[in-house]
């Protein structure tokens, strides 16, 4: 009678864990297809001179900061990164036109179209921490899809997770990161056992003219308050020759042109400016700029620097959200010192600002 009873008993338990094993199954389902309405990203098409800055870790020098530069799209949509880390780290990176690293087989962090609850594989050998080559095998999905806040703004972005194993199927870690369509990369992940990384900034090419990106229909009401404060000549030459005032007039410009914000004028500002015992130029600190659009009634504030060397110059441009203090935009741009490419930097960044305030309203 007892063996009756022990062999009814590991029945039940063998039933309950086929039970619980097909759930498990059934809540790790891979999900094929979007449903509709759900949000998707496809492989983005990256154009010459797409660049992005990023904080991230290396190997040999530890936490770095990272430039990131299109230098060559082939017809079918690969490309050629150049990879340069201030600390002196020069790489060159070249991708298929499903964002994969090539040649070999590598960890594959992003397999589009992108989308919530999408999961994928990935096998591949690289060298552990011990220095020994090993196999590994790592598991992903989709979870969801979220703004996330970054040195270089607020991006709408595919949150992935990954498990990482070894080749005995050991966990080893498990990392959190973000994927902007927007901004065409990774901006955010989570530190792991060694590292995180952040976008600092980007900049995107533009094979279009800028005025077609602009709103076409703005209610007046509805329209953002820029405060603009003159952009700070950070060398002898770009002193010299009043950069930062010429282009801070040209940006000026650009903005009432693109009919899509409201200007502080410059009367207001400059009273403001005064009772903070302040300068109108090389007010680069977030926290004064925050204080400032508060005191003249902007949603937004534009400070930056100019750097010349010979007939170059490097721009440095942040937009700060008055009432969070978040930087909506960061852009590091280089051109000629002529009023074109001068007038063209001005538009890049009136562009980048209205689409971030619009996007969702047109």
């Amino acid at each position: 009678m007892l063996k009756e009873y022990s062999k009814l008993f590991f029945l039940f338990l063998t039933l309950v864990g086929l039970f619980l094993l097909c759930g498990c199954e059934t809540t790790q389902a891979v999900k094929k297809s979007p449903l509709p309405g759900d949000p998707v990203a496809h492989s983005p098409k990256m154009a010459v001179g797409d660049s992005w800055m990023i904080s991230g870790y290396s190997k040999k020098y530890g936490m770095d900061i990272y430039h990131a530069k299109v230098i060559a799209v082939e017809p079918d949509g690969s490309f050629l990164l150049e990879v340069r880390g201030e600390k002196g780290e020069l790489l060159s990176r070249r991708y298929n036109n499903r964002y994969e690293r090539v040649p070999g087989k590598s960890e594959k962090l992003l397999d589009f179209p992108l989308f919530v609850g999408k999961k994928w594989k990935a096998k591949y050998q690289a060298y552990s921490t011990t220095g020994v080559y090993s196999n590994y095998a790592d598991d992903y999905v989709v979870e969801k899809y979220e703004t996330v806040d970054t040195k270089a703004g607020s991006f709408k972005s595919f949150k992935i997770k990954r498990f990482h194993y070894n080749i005995d199927r050991r966990l080893e870690n498990i990392e959190e990161y973000w994927y902007s369509p927007e901004a065409k990369c990774i901006v955010k992940s989570l530190p792991s056992w060694r590292y995180g990384l952040e976008l600092i900034s980007y900049t995107q090419a533009r094979d279009k003219p800028l005025e077609a990106e602009r709103p076409k229909i703005i209610i007046a009401a509805d329209k953002v308050k820029i405060a603009i404060i003159e952009f700070n000549g950070l060398n002898e030459e770009a002193r010299k020759d009043n950069l930062g005032q010429i282009f801070t007039v040209v940006l000026t410009a650009s903005f009432v042109k693109s009919e899509a914000f409201k200007i502080i004028e410059r009367e207001q500002l400059q009273k403001v400016l005064k009772e903070l015992q302040l300068t109108q130029s090389g007010i680069i600190d977030t926290t004064n700029a925050k204080q400032i659009g508060k005191m003249v009634g902007a949603d937004a504030i534009v400070i930056g620097s100019i750097t010349k060397i010979g007939n170059d110059m490097r721009l440095d441009a942040r937009i700060i959200d008055v009432e969070s203090g978040i930087i909506l935009t960061a852009e590091k741009s280089e051109g000629k010192t002529d009023i074109k490419s001068i007038g063209l930097m001005a538009e890049s960044i009136v562009a980048n600002l209205a689409n971030r305030f619009y996007k969702e309203k047109k």
